[in-house]
């Protein structure tokens, strides 16, 4: 199993510069799942000859049918999140950000957070087995409230980032992962806009980190992807045949605590730390 990306985050196609066909996908991949950004596993897989169409053709029914959303929610609250000790009342204040830059750093955090989230229950079950007689969980309750979005920052290029803000970066990066030369999460370049935000995170979740809490919960979480991928299987069309390195892909994306499942995990922690 890989524990790290088979595609390069950062490398990976952006959003704006798509084109053609790969650019009505991400639109639309953008409109089933209410999101405000297309997330990396689907930017890298639209370097990998066809692999973004077949995978999103054979995924798209799981993400309409809504089970994926519920999924998460019970994800999230099974998982025991690792947490951090709160915020100091001023401490926000204190190293320059504003109240602007948090309410816009929490729609990062909250797009990343859905798209991330709705990816690994997904894509778990695109790769899962067929059980016999599987069937969804009936819908319950009212639907999910969702962000009005707000138009979000610039996802920052690697040069447009100062050096020691990309120093921290790399630092956060390792919480939950191979180590801080890992294939850098989307996230943190977003977040990039607040360095002193991302020193805030780095210096709350180390102590998490040197007890192996974050990478705890990252292993639960994707026991938890991987039960629920399973329900969700029947879902899926039949895939058309995908490249060994696409499936090897999707399988390490959502299999590896040190891939989505570790930023599902860090970012509904964030969140909640932000929100405490």
């Amino acid at each position: 199993m890989t524990t790290d990306f088979a595609y390069d985050p950062v490398t990976a196609i952006d959003e704006a510069q798509a084109t053609g066909e790969t650019a009505v996908l991400f639109a639309e991949i953008r409109q089933t799942m209410r999101i405000p950004l297309v997330t990396s596993i689907w930017r890298g897989l639209a370097g990998m000859d066809d692999s973004l169409r077949l995978t999103w053709a054979a995924a798209k029914p799981i993400y309409e049918s809504g089970e994926p959303e519920r999924a998460l929610t019970r994800s999230v609250a099974a998982v025991g999140l690792p947490r951090p000790e709160p915020l100091a009342p001023t401490a926000l204040a204190c190293v320059g950000l504003t109240e602007s830059d948090i309410v816009a750093a929490r729609a990062v955090i909250a797009a990343y957070n859905r798209s991330n989230g709705l990816n690994l229950m997904a894509l778990a079950a695109f790769i899962a087995p067929l059980a016999t007689g599987a069937t969804a969980e009936s819908a319950t309750g009212a639907a999910e409230s969702l962000p009005n979005w707000p138009p979000l920052p610039p996802l920052l290029p690697r040069e447009a980032v100062k050096a020691d803000t990309w120093n921290m970066i790399r630092h956060v990066n390792a919480f939950g992962s191979a180590g801080v030369d890992s294939g850098v999460a989307t996230l943190w370049r977003h977040l990039a806009h607040w360095p002193a935000l991302l020193a805030l995170i780095h210096a709350a979740f180390a102590p998490l980190q040197s007890h192996g809490l974050i990478e705890e919960a990252n292993a639960r979480l994707v026991t938890l992807g991987a039960a629920e991928g399973a329900r969700m299987a029947h879902l899926r069309l039949p895939p058309s045949a995908l490249s060994r390195q696409a499936l090897i892909t999707i399988t390490g994306y959502v299999g590896s605590p040190s891939q989505v499942a570790r930023m599902v995990t860090i970012g509904h922690a964030l969140a909640d730390w932000l929100d405490r």
